[in-house]
């Protein structure tokens, strides 16, 4: 597990990852400290949504009996409504997916939460070929998505019955790389190929930017190395500190 820290207003503040997600820790980190300016976020009920994802601030103590806030965030793997997790990994990778795919777009974002619900065809989730498309929402708390079969014989003929509503969380059991798109705006239509995404169009037909899987397997490696670096340098300075020797410069 990794720990990220930071001090907020003399509280430490700490959110823990399986994987080296610094980039969007440290976006968590500087929101908390901005909102931190306005209200009281240490008070055991403070509560932010933050893109996709709601996250709350936890009381503890560490084995020393020393205070420090923990971030925590649903339980997609439990009861979202009721379970939460210090474990921020899912939370930070659907961060990652989804500001990246906005910012390759380059389009302005439209939130959508993981409680926020997406219509979906039933026969579409037994399918590896799918599109969705981006609708205005019909009320609070309908994200506008759609999810629906590529090639659907039976579009004309459905009922009511072959559709069902559900939460956006669940689209990460059903079709992972399907969370990359549902911050980009009304009007969007993606298309998934054995559920990755092929192509993504705005409103009115234009062809959106996007990167590829291979294209954020190399990031992902990139950004794993620079990581382990910083580690393994950030050691070496506390260890010669702790010998008495002068750290080297960096530069």
């Amino acid at each position: 597990m990794i720990i990220f820290e930071a001090k907020i207003r003399e509280q430490t503040v700490r959110l823990f990852a399986d994987l080296p997600l610094k980039n969007a820790a440290g976006a968590i980190m500087r929101v908390l400290a901005d909102v931190s300016r306005k209200t009281n976020i240490f008070n055991n009920k403070f509560v932010l949504n933050f893109g996709w994802n709601f996250l709350f601030l936890t009381e503890r103590n560490d084995s020393n009996g020393e205070k420090f806030w923990v971030v925590e965030t649903a339980d997609f793997n439990k009861n979202p409504a009721q379970d939460r997790t210090d474990n921020l990994t899912t939370a930070l990778v659907v961060q990652n997916m989804q500001m990246e795919a906005v910012q390759v777009a380059k389009v302005k974002p439209e939130n959508c939460t993981s409680r926020d619900t997406i219509l979906v065809l039933k026969a579409a989730l037994e399918s590896n070929d799918i599109y969705m498309h981006r609708k205005e929402a019909a009320k609070d708390g309908d994200s506008g998505w759609y999810y629906g079969l590529l090639d659907d014989p039976d579009e004309e003929n459905h009922v009511l019955a072959d559709f069902e509503s559900m939460p956006t969380y669940k689209l990460i059991a059903v079709c992972p790389d399907a969370m990359r798109v549902l911050q980009l705006p009304v009007g969007t239509v993606a298309v998934f190929n054995n559920k990755t995404l092929t192509a993504l169009v705005d409103g009115e037909d234009n062809a959106l930017s996007f990167t590829t899987e291979e294209e954020r397997r190399r990031l992902g490696e990139k950004q794993r190395r620079e990581f382990e670096a910083e580690v393994a340098a950030a050691k070496a300075r506390a260890q010669a500190e702790a010998n008495g020797q002068k750290p080297e410069s960096a530069e």
